[in-house]
């Protein structure tokens, strides 16, 4: 990115906005008013009419319930034009006025429905509502209590009438000069005064009877004003969009300088942009305004010193198209600062496989993957859609670990009736028995599922999948592989890191803080793994314990001294924390392995009686064996869903953005000036 300065004088203000906006190029630094020399910018003289018009219009669409959408067509400028008076007016009146009825509609039924709810509890009363109020020399009260009143009210006031219905209605009648005593009696009883509807007469139940009445030709009433909203909104809808995009284009061109520093017949417009598009954007703003103004790239040391005086450099974040859904991702961890390293492509290549070596399964892959199309037809806003194909690409690879594993509703599931007898055959035909492979990987590795695939393959007599990921030998692999990950992971984390403070220039960080961390937990990885193939015996023990050694002097050299030490239980952790790649896709497993082992061995046999122990089941029992069957994996899907998406995510963000990511509080995203047309042609 380069710093650009473009000053002219304010009688071409008008063109260099509008080619500034069209080109949509320059990243925009508002002016501060830091220098005595300038002050901040006006906006121009229509700014206030359009933004009128713009809150008019967002009240419209407040009251039609339009939020943002994929347009359905797009509109000339000519177009929008011709229906904006009438969108703002004509149309716009009449959706004010019947939003407005349907809102007074639904503040009476509220109304009235709490004063049904409020006299409910004196329905039984044996007084008409016409007699419960409007007495000059009575004072009268109405409600309910928690306990009776009767005597009480005739201790601080003989004379008194008392109705009572049931155990808490109640009617007080007292002289008016009793009130405050007889107030303050029912207070004692726990009174709550009921409000009475003053239009209404008869019995309190008919009254009830009257509101509920009421309540329901106000519905009828506003049925069809609602309907009428919704086919305003279905007709108008895009139209409405269109004009919003048009004047909000309008009120960013009008309201752009008070973002610039301005003189009272000059204005400077201060900004980055992407070094390679600096000629373009001099040679249109020129060619725009005549060469009226000035366009100036400031070299690269002035710009370094902006940044090392506090300012922001924009970050522009380009990914191949592929790689763009995971910039969603990315970004609600942090946008990258300008100096360091864009994070989505580390996040595509590792999500994903993790994501799938926890699901591991054929059909549950499946069935995200036709999920997430349909509701990439339905939710087609960016976010929506970015998610949406992140998900879609983690089911695939839902797919390969599931072949790999031999998962198709889990082990036991329908894997070994599709590939009926392959445990013994090959997929080509060849047999592959256990005891012809050249290694084998322990007793149980491949499970009851038996192994596939042609014999031959290298220095092997047969091929080594399905994995059975239940057996013991398959945990302890994939442990390994894990373990694996984790160095992969957070060493590339780690250099990074180093990276990313030589670009700061701190070498100290960098070759003190970051580096050792590298070392420790690759090392840290490489002795564990020699003491677990040959003990102490092994050279690379000594090795990676004195590299170790090595690692925690660094880091005791470094920034904190010696408390840099004390982060290494976490380091370690770090590592150990990938172990949940394993742990949650074993969870996974179990719950499907259950499933089909509660249906087919438990279910079905026992709801199928004596016959059953031999494989005959019932009709019903196998209906409801099937309906466990779905239920249960339908729960291990969802949760299958959750946790494979939400541990690579956090193993991303603590394990390994910790060691290079936003280490200084995080970048601006660049935004340059200007404004994506969705509904408006170009």
């Amino acid at each position: 990115m380069s710093r650009v300065v473009v000053a002219g004088s304010k009688n071409v203000i008008e063109p260099v906005i509008e080619n500034l906006h069209e080109q949509n190029l320059l990243h925009i630094v508002n002016y501060s008013g830091g220098d005595n020399a300038f002050a901040m910018g006006k906006s121009l003289e229509r700014a206030h009419e359009i933004s009128e018009q713009l809150i008019k219009l967002r009240s419209i669409e407040r009251y039609l319930g339009i939020t943002g959408k994929i347009p359905d067509r797009e509109f000339t400028e000519s177009e929008v034009v011709s229906q904006m008076s009438d969108i703002l007016d004509v149309i716009g009146a009449d959706v004010v006025t019947t939003y407005e009825r349907i809102a007074e509609i639904e503040n009476d039924v509220k109304v009235k429905q709490d004063q049904i709810s409020a006299m409910k509890p004196l329905s039984a009363l044996p007084i008409p509502l016409e007699l419960l109020s409007g007495y000059e020399s009575l004072a009268t009260f109405v409600g309910t209590v928690d306990s009776p009143v009767e005597s009480d009210v005739s201790g601080v006031s003989p004379s008194n009438e008392v109705f009572s219905a049931g155990d808490h209605a109640v009617a007080v009648f007292v002289p008016v000069d009793k009130a405050s005593a007889v107030s303050g009696v029912l207070a004692e009883h726990g009174f709550v005064e009921t409000s009475l509807p003053k239009d209404i007469s008869g019995s309190i139940s008919g009254a009830i009877t009257t509101l509920e009445s009421d309540i329901k030709s106000l519905g009828s009433e506003k049925e069809p004003l609602q309907k009428k909203l919704d086919g305003l909104k279905a007709q108008h809808e895009d139209a409405i969009l269109a004009v919003d995009e048009y004047l909000s284009i309008k009120a960013q061109k009008a309201e752009a300088p008070m973002q610039f520093a301005s003189t009272e017949n000059a204005f400077v417009v201060d900004g980055w942009v992407p070094t390679d598009q600096f000629d373009t954007l001099e040679r249109e703003i020129e060619s725009a305004t005549g060469g009226r103004v000035q366009v100036e790239m400031l070299n690269e040391g002035e710009a370094d010193e902006l940044v090392e005086a506090g300012e922001d450099v924009p970050t522009k974040i380009d990914n191949p198209s592929v790689v763009r859904p995971y910039e969603l991702v990315t970004r609600l961890f942090a946008t990258p600062e300008y100096k360091e390293y864009d994070p989505s492509l580390l996040i595509f290549i590792f999500f994903p496989i993790m994501f799938g070596l926890i699901l591991g399964d054929v059909a549950y892959g499946l069935i995200t993957m036709v999920v997430m199309f349909m509701l990439r037809r339905k939710f087609r806003t960016p976010g929506w859609t970015s998610l949406i194909n992140i998900v879609i690409i983690a089911s695939v690879w839902s797919i390969i670990f599931g072949i790999l594993f031999g998962e198709i509703f889990g082990p036991m599931g329908l894997w070994d009736y599709i590939f009926s007898g392959a445990h013994y055959v090959g997929l080509l035909g060849t047999v592959a028995q256990p005891h012809l492979v050249g290694v084998d990987f322990g007793v149980g590795f491949y499970g009851p599922l038996g192994r596939i695939g042609p014999s031959g393959i290298g220095s092997f007599d047969g091929a080594m999948f399905p994995m059975y990921r239940l057996a013991t030998a398959s945990v302890l692999v994939l442990i390994g592989v894990s373990l694996f990950i984790a160095v992969l992971h957070t060493g590339i984390g780690s250099i990074l890191g180093v990276k990313t403070e030589l670009a700061y220039g701190e070498k100290r960080h960098a070759y003190y803080e970051r580096l050792p961390v590298l070392l420790f937990q690759v090392f840290f990885a490489i002795g564990l793994l020699g003491l677990i193939v040959g003990g102490l015996t092994n050279p690379l023990v000594p090795l990676s314990a004195l590299v170790i050694l090595v690692s925690i002097v660094m880091m005791v050299k470094g920034p904190e001294g010696v408390m840099g030490a004390t982060h290494i239980p976490f380091f370690v952790s770090n590592l150990i924390s990938y172990l949940r790649l394993l742990a949650i896709g074993l969870a996974s497993v179990g719950v499907a392995f259950a499933a089909n082992k509660l249906a087919f061995y438990v279910v079905m046999p026992m709801l199928s009686g004596p016959e059953g122990a031999h494989g005959a089941f019932t009709t019903m029992a196998i209906v409801i064996g099937v309906v466990v069957l779905i239920m249960v994996h339908f729960i291990n899907l969802l949760l299958g869903l959750l946790s494979p998406f939400m541990h690579p995510l956090r193993l991303h963000y603590v394990e390994m953005f910790t060691k290079f990511y936003s280490q200084h509080g995080g970048g601006i995203e660049y935004a340059p000036f200007g404004h994506v047309r969705r509904f408006l042609r170009g």
